[in-house]
C-alpha cells in the first residue's frame, strides 16, 4: 500500500490536524485514529510513549519532516500529523502492517 497515495485520499476526504502539540495532545487523550510521525520528530519518543498508553496506533514516516510536508502538499516541514477521520482511505491499515513488521 502507497502511503503517498493514501495520505492524499486522506487530505481530500478525511479531516488532520498537523503539528506536533496537536499530535502530542491527541496521544495523551486518545483521541486520534492515527500519528504520523517523520522521522527526524524532534519529540518522537514522548508522543511514542503517550500515544501506547491510550491506545492510538503510531505510523512512523520514513521520510523526513520536509518530505512529509512535500506529501501533504505544504511548502513548510511537517513533523507530526494526526489523522481525526480517515475519509475514504485506507490510512489506518498502515499502521497495523507497520506493527505487523515490527513485531517480527
Amino acid at each position: 500500500m502507497d502511503f503517498n497515495r493514501q495520505m492524499a485520499i486522506t487530505l481530500k476526504t478525511g479531516k488532520i490536524e498537523l503539528g506536533m502539540r496537536s499530535a502530542a495532545t491527541a496521544a495523551r487523550l486518545g483521541r486520534a485514529k492515527l500519528i504520523v510521525l517523520a522521522s527526524n520528530c524532534p519529540g518522537k519518543e514522548s508522543i511514542l510513549k503517550e500515544a501506547k498508553a491510550s491506545g492510538v496506533p503510531v505510523y512512523l514516516y520514513e521520510g523526513t519532516s520536509m518530505e512529509l510536508g512535500r506529501v501533504c502538499g505544504k511548502p513548510f516541514i511537517i513533523s507530526a500529523m494526526t489523522v481525526k477521520e480517515p475519509g475514504d482511505s485506507e490510512i489506518l491499515k498502515l499502521a497495523e502492517t507497520q506493527d505487523a513488521v515490527s513485531k517480527d
